[in-house]
This record gives structure tokens, C-alpha cells and sequence, in this order.
């Protein structure tokens, strides 16, 4: 697929439909909170955050096993998840705390790129799992953004 969404929604042709593009980086960033939650369940201190985070994992598990299947059914290069991705670097509670909001950050980002798709049942998909990712950001001590997804200024 092409560019990333830090990259190319700002500056994407208006008239091409970012549909497959976004599927793909919303499917990358499913892979990498998948990884990134199971390694705080095995990882964190405390039996509620580790907890949490497999819950998350679950979760993330289903929104890109959803995604892999909305891909396919449409003939989308479907990208395979890699052998790894970045690790928390303060592994205390805030730092676990902080690199689950990136997580939860990362994935709105991309779900907000896919609710400009043409196909009405990636958006619904998108708008909905904004939503989820939004409040699991949120259940991390994240912050509000008036309009998740977005970089602030």
C-alpha cells in the first residue's frame, strides 16, 4: 500500500478513495496493539493492569481478525503483522500507561483516516471502532481530544 496516514490524508488526491490504503494502515496498527498489549499482560507489575492489557488484546484481536475479513472480502492486500514492533520504554506503571495511550492513539489515527472511505461499511466499522478506541484510551489515563484521532497542535 501507499503512504501512512500521518502522511497522506492532509495530503491525498480528493478524488481517489483512501478506502484500501487506510484499511491497511488501520490493520498495521491492529497488529501492533495486539503485540504491544499481550507484552504489558506479560509484563506489568500489578494483576489489574495485566489484566487489562489482555483484555485490550482481545479486543484488539477482534478488530483485526474483522478487518483481515472486511480486506479480503474486497480484494485488499491484507498486510501480514511483523516479527516485531516498539516496546514500552519506561516499563513502571506510568510507563505502561503512557505506551497503551500511544497504542489506543495510533489505532484512532488510523480508524479516523477509514471513515473517508467510499464504502459505507468501512466507515460504520471506522466510526465504531474509533468509539472503542477512544474509551480504551481513556481507561489508560489518556487524555480527551475534542476530536480523537487528530494530532494536536
Amino acid at each position: 500500500m501507499s503512504e501512512s496516514p500521518a502522511s497522506t490524508p492532509g495530503g491525498a488526491d480528493p478524488g481517489t478513495d483512501p478506502g484500501p490504503d487506510a484499511l491497511a494502515e488501520a490493520l498495521s496498527a491492529e497488529h501492533a496493539a495486539v503485540y504491544g498489549y499481550e507484552f504489558v499482560g506479560g509484563a506489568a507489575g500489578d494483576r489489574d493492569r495485566r489484566e487489562r492489557a489482555l483484555e485490550a488484546a482481545q479486543q484488539h484481536k477482534a478488530l483485526r481478525d474483522a478487518l483481515r475479513a472486511a480486506a479480503v472480502e474486497r480484494g485488499f492486500v491484507a498486510p501480514s503483522a511483523l516479527a516485531t514492533y516498539p516496546l514500552p520504554e519506561g516499563r513502571d506503571d506510568d510507563g505502561f500507561d503512557a505506551f497503551a495511550v500511544g497504542l489506543e492513539e495510533t489505532a484512532a489515527r488510523a480508524y479516523l483516516w477509514l471513515t473517508a472511505s467510499a464504502d459505507a461499511g468501512l466507515r460504520s466499522r471506522a466510526a465504531r471502532a474509533l468509539q472503542e478506541t477512544t474509551l480504551r484510551g481513556l481507561e489508560w489515563n489518556g487524555e480527551l481530544d475534542a476530536l480523537p484521532g487528530f494530532e494536536t497542535a
